[in-house]
């Protein structure tokens, strides 16, 4: 019983760890699932370059991994997030694939990668 209440306790800690985390991020780049065989996946960039990468679904780096990016590759994914808008609206399909962004409490939901096409490019080359 004693072990199984400081397990549960680990448990707690390590997820609110966990979370505090994320929300620290500099920015959350991920993909939803569509009908279809989309990638699915969450990733997080955080100011001192690293990188939390989890792939879900059809996607060819499957699981957690972490990647550290250089002060350069920060600071141009950084310029190219003041080009974003992120209070644009748009209307979302269903069976399309949504690209989700959030970063300092902004969040953009798109299935136009045309307009953060600079943006996904500097975000590819993290996982490849």
């Amino acid at each position: 019983m004693k072990y199984s209440f400081l397990i549960l306790i680990a448990l707690l800690v390590s997820c609110s760890s966990s979370k505090q985390l994320k929300e620290d991020a500099l920015l959350y780049y991920g993909k939803t699932e569509c009908l279809g065989k989309c990638p699915v996946f969450d990733m997080y960039v955080f100011e001192d370059g690293k990188v939390i990468y989890e792939g879900l679904k059809n996607v060819d780096l499957k699981g957690k991994h972490e990647f550290k990016l250089s002060s350069a590759e920060i600071k141009d994914i950084k310029q190219e997030l003041e080009t974003i808008a992120f209070s644009s609206e748009e209307k979302i399909k269903r069976d399309v694939p949504n690209v989700i962004l959030k970063i300092k409490g902004n969040k953009l939901v798109t299935q136009n990668k045309e307009k953060i096409k600079n943006l996904i490019t500097l975000l590819e080359k993290i996982k490849s």
